[in-house]
């Protein structure tokens, strides 16, 4: 009897030791010692998964300049930028990276990837899919990696799964809804779509990538005015939205010559 008693504790006591076993995980060193530069990365960061790039380079640029030490943002700055700009970025995230963890230095390995490769999207994808084995619980590479999922279906499964645990965390996931509206409307599930594209601008309404998003689920469905409309609400809540400010002057040209022709 004893004996059956201690080999049930044991059995007991495996999964706890499993877990212990279970590596800590890790996350990429955006911040550095300077409290005001960390502020401008995480409202950079912020903007970036929310695609509101304008705003995202502003901030990223601001924190490098104020902590020249951190090499995060200029992973973000480099693939933002072109040329010789994107040159310089480059070699700065490298060059700072030197000493840090295995998830910050595979970030910074992404820059490694040529842009035009045919097979661009495969090489981010095995490189975002071991980060996010060593960097389980950080939700920026949670997203990025659901975001990097080929198959649609389990894009949208991972996706929902980060969307209920931020939400259960009691933090925004209005980027979760913007991507899975993006999603499900290249699925032809237009009603999904929208659904997300709702929450997405009830969560982020002092944004402008949801007016952004929502023009352009008008625009593709064809109704030039109410995608007008969004856009221009765009770059009321940012002048320097520019795909806004670029398809307020399509649209408002289109109208233009429709109006002409209907004379």
């Amino acid at each position: 009897m004893k004996t059956t008693l201690k080999l049930v504790l044991v059995v007991l006591l495996i999964p706890v030791v499993l877990v212990s076993q279970k590596p800590e995980s890790q996350y990429i060193e955006w911040r550095g010692n300077d409290s005001i530069a960390n502020a401008m990365v995480w409202r950079g960061m912020d903007h970036l998964m929310n695609v509101e790039n304008e705003k995202a380079f502003t901030f990223m640029q601001a924190a490098v300049a104020k902590d020249p030490s951190l090499f995060a943002p200029h992973v973000v700055l480099a693939n933002l930028s072109w040329g010789d700009v994107r040159s310089h970025h480059i070699a700065e995230a490298k060059r700072l990276v030197d000493g840090k963890n295995e998830v910050s230095q595979m970030f910074v390995s992404l820059l490694d990837v040529d842009r035009q490769a045919a097979d661009a999207a495969a090489q981010r994808h095995a490189i975002w899919t071991k980060m996010y084995e060593l960097a389980y619980d950080g939700g920026f590479v949670n997203y990025v990696y659901a975001r990097s999922i080929p198959d649609t279906a389990a894009r949208i499964m991972e996706l929902e799964k980060l969307g209920a645990k931020l939400e259960k965390a009691g933090r925004n996931n209005g980027h979760i809804h913007n991507n899975l509206a993006y999603t499900y409307y290249a699925e032809g599930d237009k009603i999904k779509a929208k659904a997300h594209l709702d929450k997405y601008m009830e969560l982020r309404p002092e944004g402008y990538n949801s007016y952004d998003s929502m023009a352009e689920f008008y625009y593709n469905e064809g109704d030039m005015e109410k995608s007008l409309s969004y856009y221009q609400e765009a770059r009321e809540h940012y002048p320097w939205a520019m795909n806004a400010v670029n398809m307020v002057k399509d649209i408002e040209g289109k109208m233009s010559e429709k109006a002409k022709t209907e004379k």
